[in-house]
This record gives C-alpha cells, sequence and structure tokens, in this order.
C-alpha cells in the first residue's frame, strides 16, 4: 500500500507538512524509517512535528501507517532552504524525493558558515554577499584569502546588517605573487561557501570572470572559483601582458 501526498515540506521549525491527495483516516500516525531502526509520531492533519524525534544522520523513508508516502514534489525551495538555514542549529533535516517517488528524509550534522549569495568581481576589488548560515558568529568583521602553500593573508572588509554580510577583498595585494597560486577564504574564521543552490559541482559548472593587476612586465590574474567542496576561493596566475589582454 501506498499513501499520496501531493506536496510534503519541512517548515524552519522541523515540522513536516504534508498536503495530502487522499487524506489518511484520523488517528494515523507517521513512522521513520531507516536500518531497521524506527520512530513514529502522531500525525495532526497535515503537519508532524520531527524536532522531537532522534534522528541520526543518514536518509529516512517516511510512512503512514504501513504504506509508504508517495509524491511528485521534490520536497523543497530555495527560497525554504535559505530561511531553514537562518535558524540556529546543529543538525539540518531536509525532504526529497527518492526516484521511486518515495517520500524521503535526510539528517546531518551541521556546523556555522557564512553562505555566499551573490559573487561580483569588480576592477579594483572582489565583492560578495550572503547571510551566515545556523547561528554563525564571526569572530571578527574581516574577510581574509589564505594562500595554500605559503600561508600568505591578503584582509579585507566586512560589514553586517544582521545576519546578512558584505564583504570586499582588494585586487591589488595579490600582485606580489610569483607563480601560480590558490586562496581560501574565511570571513571571521567561517568557512566561505555556497551549499544551498542545489547546483552540485560548481567547480566545473561556475566560471567567474577574470580581473588583473598589472605589474612592469606582465600582469597576475586573479580569478574567484569554487572548490570540489563549494568553498569559494581565488586562483591566481601570473601571465604575459599580451595574454592577459586575450584573456
Amino acid at each position: 500500500m501506498v499513501a499520496l501526498a501531493a506536496s510534503a515540506r519541512l517548515d524552519a521549525d522541523d515540522v513536516l507538512r504534508i498536503r495530502w491527495a487522499e487524506p489518511p483516516a484520523d488517528g494515523t500516525t507517521l513512522t521513520l524509517r531507516r536500518d531497521g531502526a524506527a520512530h513514529t509520531i502522531d500525525l495532526d492533519g497535515e503537519a508532524a512535528d520531527l524536532s522531537r524525534l532522534d534522528l541520526t544522520p543518514g536518509t529516512w523513508s517516511v510512512h503512514a501507517a504501513d504504506a509508504e508516502v508517495i509524491t511528485t514534489d521534490p520536497g523543497f525551495s530555495l527560497d525554504g532552504l535559505a530561511e531553514y538555514a537562518r535558524r540556529p542549529r546543529g543538525r539540518a533535516l531536509r525532504t526529497f524525493r527518492a526516484p521511486s517517488g518515495g517520500l524521503r528524509v535526510s539528517v546531518r550534522p551541521v556546523e556555522p558558515y557564512a553562505e555566499v549569495t551573490a559573487v561580483h568581481p569588480g576592477e579594483e576589488r572582489l565583492a560578495l554577499e550572503g547571510f551566515l548560515a545556523y547561528g554563525a558568529t564571526p569572530a571578527d568583521a574581516e574577510i581574509v584569502a589564505t594562500r595554500r602553500k605559503t600561508a600568505q593573508q591578503v584582509p579585507g572588509t566586512v560589514s553586517l546588517t544582521g545576519d546578512h554580510w558584505h564583504a570586499e577583498l582588494p585586487n591589488a595585494p595579490f600582485a606580489a605573487e610569483t607563480e601560480r597560486g590558490f586562496w581560501d577564504l574565511r570571513l571571521g574564521g567561517l568557512i566561505v561557501a555556497t551549499w544551498l543552490d542545489d547546483i552540485p559541482d560548481k567547480k566545473n559548472k561556475v566560471r567567474f570572470p577574470a580581473r588583473h593587476v598589472q605589474r612592469d612586465t606582465d600582469r597576475v590574474r586573479v580569478r574567484a572559483y569554487y572548490t570540489d567542496k563549494d568553498h569559494l576561493a581565488i586562483a591566481t596566475t601570473v601571465v604575459p601582458n599580451a595574454e592577459a589582454e586575450a584573456a
């Protein structure tokens, strides 16, 4: 047997809200199952509060009584993911539709970080925007690019309005580069990443325009990019002037 859900979404309080294609009988319970473990909770019409359940990390299938819940709903919206991440929390729940059509709830531990929502490569500085995720509190209002091989640093500035942040990094200090380099970003000690846009493998899909810092005989190309973990970073390359003009 199956139970049909027209939509199934988790709100920011970890309440699962299901709009049923055919409402189940009164008194029906909702059960989440994973690897032999099961958690059952009362279903209050279209709502079930999952915040009280001790769900271990992993993927849980959702059942109404003994019937698997089937849905055509992907289970989330980008606005909903952002609202969810703006709450302080140590674990994140997310609904999604399995290839079989079954409703699933994923559970994973999370830590505070700086979510990037916009990247603006300017001629003189790199500007970034985003919000503080999962209760993040920066240790200081500064963004720092740190070169992986040498630990050399280029600092920038950060302005905060509530949980929204705006950061700027100057391009000129990267002119000290002597070879190809990769620089990791931290905002007040927090990881800087884009994890909520539902675009996997951004390293091979998202490309930002490069900017160049002129030197006497060559230029340093400065380009923001995503790592294989979807962290935002900076790559610098020394190029001849002719090549820089063509890039």
